[in-house]
Order: C-alpha cells, then structure tokens, then sequence
C-alpha cells in the first residue's frame, strides 16, 4: 500500500515534529502545518502561495491548512516509471474507445500481444513527494471547485465542514491522483447531475455512480498480480484511459469520481481475509446511517445483497441450489472471513504506529492514515493473550492471519508483563501472535481461535492425546465459487455413435448432479466411432459461463484412448485443445456466440470405451489418487507428520495430534492450501 519513500519520509516528519514541540508553543496542527512547510523545501513557495491566497476567507483557509498539514508522506508515482507500461495501457485504451466495453476476455489476448513486442518489462516504481510538486495552481483550483459544489449542490449542503474536508476534499486515495481528475469527472457525469439535482440524497447518487463504474471498470486480479504484475501500479491517467486494474485501482477511480462530485467517501481495507488470501479493497460511503447488522464470521448461503455486511464477503453474490449434491464429508464454504477493518484516511491518524514507532515495522502499518474501524462491520472482542517469554523480544507484537505459505499481520500492541491485549478483534477467525524481527514474523505465542462467544481456544497440541485416525479430502476448502462453476455443466449429455453425420447417436449419460471436481461414468459394452459432448440447450447458466477443464475416454482395460477433438471454437486463451492437454486447472470455454454448443471425439475407428471422466472448472485442490501428499502440524513452525501417496482421492493418516493446526501440501503438483484443524471425522478450514 505505501513504499519505502513513503515510511522514509514519515519518519523524517517524525523527527521534525517531535524538534518542533520543544521549539514552540503553537498548536499540533500548527506544528503540523510548519513542518510539510519545511518538508517542501523549493516548493514551500508553491503552498505558502495557496495559504496567502485564503488569507480573507477562514472556511477555505483552513481547509487548505487541512490539505497540506496532512500532505507529509504523500506522494504519486513517477511519470519514467510509466514510460515501461504505456504500450499495454495504449492497447487497452483503444480497445475500449473502439468497443465500449471489455468482452470474452480480451484482455489478455491484448496484453499477450504487446508482451510479444515488448517483452521485457523490467521497472521498479520511483515516487516523487507531493509537498515538493503540486502547484499553487492546482491546489487553488481543486479547492475552489470543491468548495463551488459544496455550495451549489442540495446533496452537500448538509455535510458538516469536518467530514466535508476528511472526505470530499482530499485529492488522492492510496498516492494515487491525477491533477485533471476533477474536470474529468465534472464533464463525465454533468448530464447526469442535471437529472438528478434535488431528486436525490447523495447516498442515493453515490450509489448510482458506483454501479456505473462497477459496470465499466475491468476488476481483473488474475491479469495484474497472477500475470502481468508490473502493469500496477500505474497513473491516474491510465486507470482513466484502461478502465481497468485490481479492486484498489477500481476504487480509487471510484473514489475521485464521488469526491469530485461532492460526496464523502474514504477506502477501506482488510488486509488479508481470515480463510482466504490477498487483501480487499472497498468504497465507503461516510453518512449518517449506522450498519445495524453485524458481521459475525459464520458460514451462511447467499439469498440477496442484504446478506453483504461486508464488500465481496461471498465467494460470489448468488444463491446456490445444489447443496444436495455435495459429498456429506465435505463442507461447502459459502462466504470469507473478515479478522480486521481499517479505514485509509488522507487525515493522519494520531495514534498510528507509522507516527509512533521507533522500530521497523511491516509494510501495512507504515500508513499514518489508517484507522480502526472494525467494530462497525463486525462482531469483535477486546482480548488479551499470553506470550512466550522472548529474552529478545521487539517493542511490538502483532496478531496474523494465514495467507498463502505465511502469516500476515492484522493488528499491533505494546506487550505488558507477558501478555497483550488486542481492541476489536472479529470472531470465529484463527490467529498467531508474533514478533517481526528482521523482515519475518516469529511466533510469540500459540496460534487460537477467537470463538462466537468471545472465549479463545488455543490450538495447544497434545502428543499425547491422538487421533486414531483421520481421514483427508482437501488441501482447501470447497468454496462457493467453485461450486457454482461446476454447476454450469449439470445438463450436459454424452452420446456414441457411428456415423460422421451423427444421425445415430445414443444418449449414454447425462451429468444429473453436481459434479465435486469430476464426474465418471462407464458406458455401454459396444465399440462405437464417436463420443459426443452436447452443452448446447439443458445445461444450467448461472453467472459462470459454460467451462470445461478436461475429458477423458479410457478403454476397458483403463488405458486412455486418444481421440481427435473438434467443437465449438473456444475463447482467446481457453480454446479446444486445453480440453485434452492433461491439466486439471487449465479449461475451455466455448464461444457462447456459436448456436450448437458441443466437443466431439474421434477415435479414428470403433473402439470399446471403458469409461469417460469429465472434469468441469475447478480449483484443483482435491486429494487425487496417485500423486504425493505431506502432512503438516503447527508447533511453532511446520512439523512434518510423513508423506503419503492418495488412494481412492483421500489421504488416510493414523495416530496424529489433537487440537492441532494442520496444513497439506502437494508434492506433485500446485502450490495452494490452507490450515485446518480436524473435529468430529471433518476437515474444519481457518
């Protein structure tokens, strides 16, 4: 969220502020105020120029005191670093001013494309100091402009002046601004102002521009981190012209939109999810209005947008209705988990540790902007842990959360007399207290989960007490998601034939339930010359389009049948042949644009089929028989508990540890898990 130039210059500020307290007797905002000045250096005569041209009006004064007392720290990228992306952005800004809209996943055949020519993006991001670039001009203009709509517009005019200059005032969300932001948007939504001017509240507003720009803007994660990781971040400029990047970048844009419009709104943040990885980013909206309802952390199926008390909390926004077809030892895992919130404030926050500490910290807490505000989204408890004695220990310690192979910090303390206590922390989440001591976190205590009731249950081991056996079935948890992309296949119909024309096909098989990461089936003891799949009227559509990771025909013997494939084109990098290419995660997605929807085998001549396995979209994360598996237990770190090879697609492990955290990795192919504790004969994910 913020770069090394960013925490250098917050800790210059540091030590400016704390020389000025000794060397006058003016207010903290005054002190504040007199330090960006100093931190300006050349430009100091930039933003004195903004405070000299306020000096008869105290309203805008004082608002263009707020902005540059709060300027320390901030900062935008460097326009040379962009120079390395501007091809790809190019691309995909034409493609949108040509078509509209971005379709069929187009965007990674473009961005395949420019790589081709340029394909060695090597630049690491500089950053150049807002107090030492902004001008005089702008600053004027950004807050005239605001303060003209504050004035004009019937929504604004009941805004306190507080909130007023914390949330619509503010030029950049997370060092991300553009100095035309302001008349773009002016222009972009004048008709709509127009329209609705005195019809509506500006919660009402907010939410019609949110749709819009959730309508338009290309929120693709897998593109910008999984794939082309240097293309962010990226200007303001770019984010306008593409129309595209990760959740933060949507909601930055989305952000400057509102504001510009003179509706308070802030980012926030979790910084990673409590059962998931990655962090998240959303938009709120600062009203009057209080969430009544609380987030409480527990598994529940989506019915309607009332049920989202946090942004993206569901796996996806739609009600799934094949429960019935799950296995019973699996449980499906509707929504994520949430274990803190916080707000990203352009206002320092006092009591941030960015201003306060006097160690190095981790990268998220290096923000002076951040806020706590868990307690407004979730069901949460004040709590106080032991530590393990540390003869070394650091002056702070954090509670994590697992994301991907590690852990991730979520909240920080002071520890006292061996134990700390945490303010507003979710429930029905796993934790880990730690130390970060050179660049890594180092347990300070047992991992626990903070249950619904506010009691903490520690995941202390015991090698005495064992579990006489366990059965396994995941590295991850079944989620929702997933379960929808396999429902799309249910419908699809299998039939064998003789003839090219396929005017004597027999139907052998239809996928009538869900299938939980593949679906089998033996067919009638007759050699035939076709197999035909047919998706093209009964399969299910939900949000998911039709995808299909993998089929394979095996003869009696169960040795595979190779066949030559041809059907409906696939989409740009999900074509026909990933149907056959042996990879469980790779999957072809038929054009919906064609009118008959199907894959056809040729097995060169007639041949017994034994059986046919049929793999839909699918995470992959399964047991599955024959490859190699490892299980692992936390004891302050990762403790190997031996290797296995599955059978039946389940791993079988005898005599292991109670109330312990375990994890499994594949040793034969990918790389995704997450802990789980084992209760009651089932996997229970964290």
């Amino acid at each position: 969220m913020v770069s090394f130039d960013f925490y250098t210059m917050i800790k210059t500020f540091i030590l400016f502020f704390l020389l000025s307290l000794t060397a006058c007797s003016c207010s903290n905002q005054d002190r504040q105020l007199n330090t960006a000045l100093d931190l300006a250096g050349k430009n100091r005569i930039e933003l004195e120029k903004v405070l000299n041209h306020y000096q008869n009006e105290p309203e805008k004064l004082s608002a263009a005191q707020f902005l540059i007392r709060n300027m320390i720290g901030k900062q935008v990228l460097d326009s040379n670093f962009t120079k390395f992306q501007q091809p790809y952005f190019d691309a995909l800004a034409n493609y949108r001013k040509t078509y509209g809209s971005y379709k069929n996943d187009i965007q990674f055949v473009i961005c395949d494309s420019i790589h081709q020519q340029h394909p060695n993006l090597q630049a690491f991001p500089g950053y150049q100091s807002d107090l030492q670039i902004l001008s005089a001009d702008f600053l004027i203009h950004h807050i005239d402009e605001h303060f003209r709509i504050r004035n004009s517009y019937t929504w604004c005019k009941d805004i306190p002046f507080e909130t007023f200059c914390r949330y619509v005032l503010p030029y950049t969300t997370n060092n991300c601004y553009w100095t035309e932001a302001f008349d773009f948007f002016h222009k972009r939504y004048a008709a709509f102002k127009k329209d609705t001017v005195g019809k509506h509240s500006y919660e009402e507003i907010a939410q019609i521009i949110a749709e819009e720009i959730d309508s338009s803007f290309l929120q693709d994660w897998i593109l910008f981190v999984g794939k082309y990781p240097k293309l962010l971040p990226t200007s303001f400029q770019n984010l306008v012209a593409g129309q595209a990047g990760t959740c933060v970048e949507e909601n930055t844009y989305k952000i400057a939109a509102l504001r510009a419009n003179g509706i308070p709104a802030v980012l926030n943040t979790v910084p990673t999810w409590g059962n998931s990885n990655n962090p998240h980013f959303w938009t709120e909206i600062i009203s009057g209005q209080t969430q009544h309802r609380l987030y409480d952390n527990t598994q529940r199926p989506y019915f309607s947008e009332q049920d989202v008390l946090v942004n993206n909390m569901f796996w996806k926004n739609e009600h799934f209705p094949f429960t019935k077809d799950i296995p019973s030892h699996i449980t499906l895992q509707y929504c994520r988990t949430v274990a803190k919130v916080y707000r990203v404030n352009y206002e320092m926050q006092p009591h941030s540790l960015a201003l306060s500490a006097k160690e190095d910290i981790p990268d998220f807490f290096r923000n002076p902007g951040l806020e706590d505000i868990t307690n407004q989204y979730m069901v949460s408890q004040d709590i106080q842990i032991p530590l393990w004695d540390n003869d070394n220990k650091p002056q702070y310690v954090y509670l994590c959360c697992y994301d991907y192979s590690d852990w991730k910090p979520v909240c920080w303390s002071i520890p006292k007399s061996g134990h700390a206590t945490f303010p507003q922390m979710a429930v029905n989440v796993l934790y880990l207290p730690a130390y970060y001591i050179n660049k890594e976190f180092i347990p300070a205590g047992e991992p626990f989960i903070l249950m619904s009731n506010g009691k903490i249950r520690y995941l202390s081991h015991s090698l005495q007490k064992k579990e006489a056996i366990a059965t396994f079935y995941a590295k991850v948890p079944f989620r929702l998601n997933r379960a929808l992309q396999a429902s799309t296949t249910l419908g699809t119909r299998f039939y064998a034939c003789h003839r090219k024309d396929l005017k004597d096909t027999l139907l052998i098989h239809t996928i009538e339930e869900m299938p939980f990461y593949v679906d089998s089936f033996a067919t009638p003891n007759k050699p035939y010359r076709y197999l035909l799949c047919d998706f093209s009227q009964k399969t299910t559509r939900i949000s998911y389009p039709y995808t299909i990771a993998e089929i394979k025909i095996f003869d009696p013997k169960g040795r595979p049948i190779h066949a030559q494939v041809t059907g409906t084109p696939g989409l740009s990098d999900k074509k026909l042949e990933l149907l056959t290419d042996g990879d469980r995660v790779s999957y072809y997605q038929p054009s919906q644009f064609e009118k008959r929807q199907y894959v056809l085998f040729d097995l060169g001549k007639p041949r017994a089929i034994g059986k046919v396995e049929f793999y839909p979209r699918s995470d992959d994360n399964r047991i599955v028989s024959g490859e190699l598996y490892e299980l692992f237990y936390w004891d302050g770190e990762w403790i190997s508990l031996g290797k296995q090879v599955a059978q039946a697609n389940q791993l079988v492990y005898h005599n292991i540890p109670q109330n312990a955290l375990f994890r499994i990795h594949n040793h034969t192919r990918g790389k995704e898990h997450r802990p789980f504790t084992y209760e009651n004969g089932k996997q229970v994910w964290w």
